[in-house]
């Protein structure tokens, strides 16, 4: 099946890898894979304090602030604040970094690649705002509002709340609803076109 629709029942819930809180995957790969042997993965987390963040050896990460306030990432050398209106922020998860919540508890959403075997992209898509990605798998995840996808002259609605996995590499379009949010996850194999 080319597209798989993913339920939030379905996600799995597992600790942090440090403990400091809980981590919500959405989709993982391969499938099942613990924290030390996935090559790619993308999760949800509510940051309800400040710390450090867990270290990731070989993994570059993309951090989005879904809801809550400002996400103070700090890495000693630089500051990035984060939050619900900005862009996508991408680093090396073995960077030693810092997360403060200023403003109480936010939830953001994470994307890993294992440095080497895969890359990603991730796009944020507001106000019924659409984009095209592609051959490559990805992941269509419908944070605020109903999403459509089109895939292979097929249309799928994405519930709020839900994802989509296109798995057979075809190009596809994801619209996010009208005042609405959505997120285009793309995974390439590292050296890929």
């Amino acid at each position: 099946m080319p597209v798989r629709m993913l339920d939030p029942a379905t996600f799995r819930r597992m600790p942090w890898k440090n403990g400091g809180g809980e981590t919500i995957e959405m989709l993982a790969y391969p499938e099942g894979a613990d924290l030390a042997r996935f090559d790619w993965r993308i999760s949800m987390a509510r940051v309800a304090s400040d710390g450090a963040f867990s270290r990731f050896d070989g993994i570059d990460r993309t951090l989005s602030v879904l809801e809550g306030g400002r996400l103070v990432l700090d890495f000693g050398t630089a500051r990035t604040v984060l939050d619900r209106h900005a862009e996508p922020f991408p680093f090396a998860g073995d960077a030693p970094v810092t997360g403060a919540v200023p403003d109480g508890p936010i939830l953001d959403l994470n994307v890993m690649t294992r440095r080497g075997r895969f890359t990603h992209r991730v796009l944020r898509l507001v106000d019924a705002l659409s984009a095209t990605a592609g051959p490559h798998p990805l992941i269509a995840f419908a944070h605020r509002g109903e999403a459509r996808l089109d895939h292979a002259g097929m249309q799928h609605a994405i519930p709020e709340g839900h994802a989509a996995h296109v798995t057979d590499g075809g190009l596809a379009q994801l619209t996010a609803a009208p005042a609405g949010i959505a997120y285009l996850i793309e995974i390439r194999t590292a050296g890929g076109a």
